[in-house]
This record gives C-alpha cells, structure tokens and sequence, in this order.
C-alpha cells in the first residue's frame, strides 16, 4: 500500500530551506565528485583511492544525483552520507593493502549466499541460516561502515541513531522491511566502494546511475566483494559468514569468477506479487529523500531491473557447478521453513544438528509474519499492467515456475 508519508517537522523545515536555496543557486550539500572525495579523504586522513576504475561510476552517480533524482535536502544529505562512507571504505580497504596485506591471503570458509528475486523469501531465509552456530551474519552497521577506522569502534552506536531517525520519518517500513540494529542485512552494499552497486538505487530514485549500472561488468566489483569477505573471514576465522543479496543473482557469473567457494541459494517466487511488493517498498524509501516521486517511472524501471537480472542468472547458471548452488522455492519455503533448511544443508554436505533445529523452531515461534504490521500492495497502485508484467517475465515463469500464470 503506498501509505502517505508525511515526515517530521524538522525535516520539512529543512527541505524547505533546501529547496530555497537551490532555486538561488545556492544548493547546501555539494554533490560533486571532487567535494565527496575531499569529505572522505578529510573523514580517513587517507588519501589513496588506488585505481580510477571508480571515477566514472563516481561521475555518473552525481550527475544523477543532480539532474533526474529530484532529491530533498534530506536526500542530499544521505546520499552524500552514503557515498562519502563508501569512498572511505574504500581508502581504508586500499590502506589495508599496505598495512595487513596478510588479510588478503585469508583462506574462505565456504561462506553461504542467498540470493534470487527480492521478496521471494530471501531475508526469512537468510536469518534462519544466520541461526546456525556456525555461521556469522553481518549487520547493518558493519555493512555501511565495514572497515574499522583509528579510534574506539562507535560503528554500532552510530547505526542506532541513524535506524531510530529512519523509522521516525518512515513508520510503516518495518512491516515492509523490518530492520534492527542486530539483525542480518543485505551483503549487496560491501559493493558500494567499487561505486557500482545497486544500494544507490535501493535508496535512491538515481535514474541515469541505475540505467548505466545495468551495462556494467561486474567483475572487478565482485573481487572487491571478495577483499570485503577476506577482512570478515580474518575477524573470525572459525565461522562460516552467511551472506544474502537478491542482487547477486544478476551476476552470479561475476560472484561465482570472484568466490568460487561460495554455496549460493537461489530462492524462486512468482513475480506479480515481487514486483509489487518491491515497488511498494520502494515508494517508502525513495519519499524520504525525494521531493517529488514518479511511482509509475520507478516501477517501471524496477520491472526492466528484475527482468534483465532473472535473464542475467538464466543465461549463467549453467556455468555454475551443481554442488555450487541450490534453489528453494517461496512456497516451499513457507509451507516448512525447517525441512527447507534441512534440505539446502544436505544438498551443501553441511551438518544440520538438533540444537540448529532448537534454534530454528524457537525464532519462528517467536517471529510470526505479519508481527510488524501487515504489507499491502498491488500492481495497479504503480499503474504496472497486469497482463504487461507477466509478459516482461515470461522467459522466467517458464524456466522456474512450469509456464505463465493464467490471466
């Protein structure tokens, strides 16, 4: 349901102001690649970018920041927060090169991946897998700022005022989304210091950026994924780290080429409700940093995103070993979410005991689906067609789900 958001007083004050003062000429918040670098090299005291295999991704991201995102003040401002945090992860990662090149010869446990179309029951998943004693998941803040700087670690501390502020402006995204300072979280942005990931479009509406995005080759990307899994693996070199990013299934050639230890999870679902739920999500994260929305344009441009990804992953999977990856569909994973797990650990060789299974049962007993409110969504709320969307997926219903749904 695309609830109206009103957000708090301050923040219109502030937009207000904004808007002002860029009809002046004045904007507030510099988006301009040369102010983002300086921000980061003034928050590292570093300096090194490495290569400049980042520059163009740079440039595009803020000349759609400026020209079709329509941003709020606020937007502004987060999206120079988020791209200033992940020029200095970057020049923290570059640092590490010199200082600990011995992290970078850190072996993998195999870590576990989930990945597939969102909202297809890849985060229930993820955080079930989580359960295991065995594996370590990654939260929210140390995925935005994975690279500890000098300094006692505040990164946490950081994150809970960041989440309160993101769920005052929005009340209705937990029931969406639900986040928590403790709780698993997409490994899509351990991308964002490359510049080319999809988080800038998850939280932005930076249509140029994301359009150049999806002509990318995501190789040299997914090896700085891998640096990222490295310095994790160091930190705790006993666990295996359970990782999930629907994003991934559009390159998992790419994945695959840079951690081919990985077991990877495909999950499958039917995509009309997907691509409305997705949308409706959407629509809340984008309101809080645009000033205006275009639904229909968004939607759409999520439409050709999830299409181009789910054909992306058809046309890969066959370079993917077996023992490599397995698939799990929505409804199996609804109808018994243990016998789910039970059977990726088998297909993996991974030891599934009674104390997981303990663990398992208690966490959905104490988890019920709809206990942050129920998500309400549809097509038409997008102005998406109905007979239009399935067309757009129908290489996918046929390859995954025995044909196209009946109209």
């Amino acid at each position: 349901m695309l609830e109206p958001i009103r957000l708090p007083l301050f923040a219109r004050l502030a937009n207000a102001v904004g808007s002002a003062a860029r009809e002046l000429g004045m904007p507030l918040v510099s988006l301009t690649p040369a102010a983002l670098k300086r921000r980061a090299r003034e928050r590292s005291r570093l300096s090194d970018f490495g290569d400049d295999d980042f520059e163009e991704a740079l440039e595009v991201l803020c000349d759609s920041a400026e020209h079709d995102a329509n941003l709020s003040l606020s937007g502004r401002l987060a999206l120079r927060d988020h791209v200033t945090g992940a020029l200095v992860t970057r020049l923290r990662r570059i640092d590490l090169h010199k200082t600990r090149p011995e992290v970078f010869r850190t072996p993998l446990i195999a870590p576990l991946i989930v990945l597939g179309l969102p909202r297809s029951g890849t985060t229930m998943l993820h955080r079930l897998l989580s359960l295991d004693t065995a594996a370590r998941a990654l939260f929210m803040w140390e995925l935005r700022d994975p690279i500890l700087g000098p300094g006692p670690d505040d990164r946490r501390r950081r994150a809970i005022g960041q989440i309160k502020l993101v769920k005052k402006m929005a009340p209705g995204l937990d029931a969406k989304h639900y986040i928590d300072i403790d709780e698993p979280e997409e490994c899509v942005l351990l991308l964002d210091s490359s510049l080319r990931s999809i988080s800038f479009w998850m939280f932005s509406p930076v249509y140029s950026y994301v359009d150049w995005y999806k002509t990318q080759d995501m190789h040299a990307a997914y090896r700085v994924y891998r640096e990222h899994l490295q310095i994790f693996q160091a930190e705790r070199p006993q666990q295996r780290l359970t990782l999930k990013a629907p994003a991934h299934a559009g390159h998992i050639d790419a994945l695959h080429a840079a951690v081919p230890e990985a077991m990877m999870i495909h999950t499958v679902r039917d995509p009309e409700p997907v691509v409305a739920s997705v949308n409706s999500l959407f629509y809340t994260i984008h309101a809080m940093v645009a000033a205006k929305l275009d639904v229909n344009r968004t939607a759409r441009a999520n439409v050709a995103m999830l299409r181009e990804s789910t054909e992306r992953f058809s046309a890969a999977r066959g370079s993917i070993p077996d023992d490599r990856l397995a698939q799990v569909t929505y409804e199996e994973l609804s109808k018994d979410p243990v016998a789910a797990v039970q059977a990726i650990y088998r297909h993996f060789d991974l030891r599934f005991d009674s104390e997981f299974a303990q663990r398992l049962g208690h966490w959905l007993a104490n988890r019920p689906q709809h206990g942050f409110g129920k998500h309400e969504y549809s097509l038409e709320e997008c102005g998406i067609e109905r007979r239009w969307m399935h067309e757009q997926f129908r290489p996918y219903y046929e390859a995954f789900l025995g044909g196209m749904p009946p109209l």
